[in-house]
């Protein structure tokens, strides 16, 4: 009977297991990152059609730019903007549920960020719409983009 030892191990199958292990683990790792990006760019490409919709949808709109949304920025003419569309908040102030101060810290300017940070409900996203009057021109955009 002959006794081993692990001196006794070919070291050159062991290095050939070990690159074999490896250089699999490198395809499979390979494999996830290409399905990871493929799954990246079919979600940004469905965003940008979304987009793309939302902005057919708004064609028929006017145009106002950011210093045009500034001149409504009284409580009795208030105008914000909200994910680059414009909209005339003047019949909500009074009745905004975080009250007048809130609107007016707003007004005549870009609320985005303020609107989003708040973390207001579907319902009242939704409900803004009957609001809106205008977008904002294309060079002034930061949401609406078109992939032209």
């Amino acid at each position: 009977m002959m006794n081993t030892s692990i001196t006794d191990i070919d070291l050159s199958s062991l290095k050939n297991a070990l690159t074999t292990a490896t250089l699999s683990q490198q395809m499979v790792s390979l494999a996830n990152s290409t399905f990871r990006l493929a799954a990246s760019a079919i979600t940004r490409l469905q965003q940008q059609q979304r987009c793309e919709a939302e902005l057919a949808s708004l064609a028929h709109l006017p145009e106002y730019s950011l210093e045009q949304v500034s001149w409504h920025d009284q409580q009795d003419d208030c105008w914000i903007v909200l994910n680059d569309k414009v909209y005339n908040v003047t019949k909500l102030i009074h009745n905004h549920p975080g009250g007048l101060e809130v609107m007016m810290e707003q007004a005549g300017r870009d609320a985005t960020l303020a609107f989003r940070s708040v973390g207001h409900s579907i319902d009242t996203i939704e409900q803004v719409d009957e609001f809106l009057v205008g977008i904002l021109p294309v060079r002034e955009r930061m949401y609406l983009r078109s992939a032209k």
